[in-house]
């Protein structure tokens, strides 16, 4: 999911929730995220909700897991997300069978109990009840029809060249962070939410819930969107000026990922190992929602 409220600008000026940002995320773990999909084994002919779809990133993957008989609505709140991703699948092979729409998660632009499946990667970790979030989303899926919900726990996050002590102390200052930040005028934020996932499904009242865990590891020499997105990263674990890791931790934190010289990312020792979360659960309960949406009809050229 894409958001014009910009949390964080990485040492280039790139916010981390920005397109461009989603974008490098996405080349960086193209093979995971390819695997996730197959895994979910959608059904040839299926009708699809990505739910915060961003700037279209995952719609090539569903379109291709669905067949050229599937339907695929992607929704978001942000419209440059939405042009973004219509610009995408311009004369695309997936074009005819996908329609982006304005709306919130929770009032989907669509029919109630007409959904087979609701896609939604990388926005729980942004929603402050996921449970009443995950509740609102059912009604619109058909009896039997599936939530699946994606998202990292950087609690899982590891680098085996950079001093475990260093890693704990910065690692739980930001979950700690996490806990008190919206009440100092941030946005809601849980980056450790993925292992959480399950229980909120059950909570929501899915049934049948199942969990299934990716771990991404990558050694040196990285590619140049891994490389990217791990110095953003390294930079989201101390902004906001860090304030309950101490200078020196957010010092030898940053010349880790960012020194020319010394930089751990360089190194034939380095490896990460972080841990993806996907899981779906079934509903079983008669539609009951209201909708209303705004369609998302932009001119697109060539």
């Amino acid at each position: 999911m894409a958001t014009n409220n910009y949390v964080h600008m990485n040492e280039c000026g790139l916010p981390l929730n920005a397109i461009e940002w989603l974008e490098t995320h996405h080349n960086s773990k193209a093979v995971e995220r390819r695997q996730m999909i197959r895994d979910l084994q959608l059904r040839a002919g299926s009708f699809v909700v990505d739910a915060g779809c961003g700037p279209g990133l995952w719609t090539p993957l569903l379109a291709e897991a669905i067949g050229p008989q599937g339907q695929i609505v992607g929704v978001d709140v942000s419209a440059e997300a939405l042009v973004t991703a219509q610009r995408r699948s311009y004369g695309q092979w997936y074009r005819r069978q996908v329609q982006y729409k304005l709306a919130a998660l929770e009032d989907l632009p669509v029919a109630p109990g007409s959904t087979d499946v609701i896609f939604s990667a990388n926005v729980s970790q942004y929603l402050p009840e996921p449970v009443d979030t995950f509740a609102a989303m059912g009604p619109y899926l058909t009896n039997g029809g599936r939530l699946v919900i994606k998202d990292i726990d950087f609690g899982t996050m590891r680098f085996y060249n950079i001093d475990g002590g260093l890693q704990a102390r910065v690692f739980r200052a930001r979950e700690d962070w996490e806990q008190l930040r919206v009440d100092e005028g941030f946005a809601f934020e849980d980056s450790w939410v993925g292992s959480k996932l399950a229980g909120y499904l059950r909570a929501a009242g899915y049934e049948d819930v199942q969990e299934r865990s990716y771990r991404i590891v990558r050694a040196y020499p990285l590619s140049r969107e891994f490389r990217c997105y791990l110095q953003g990263i390294a930079e989201w674990f101390v902004c906001e000026e860090a304030p309950l890791l101490a200078g020196e931790d957010i010092t030898s934190w940053l010349h880790c990922f960012l020194h020319e010289s010394e930089n751990v990312l360089d190194q034939e020792s380095f490896v990460s190992e972080e841990t993806e979360f996907i899981v779906s659960g079934v509903w079983n309960k008669r539609p009951s929602a209201t909708v209303r949406f705004f369609d998302m009809q932009v001119a697109v050229q060539a």
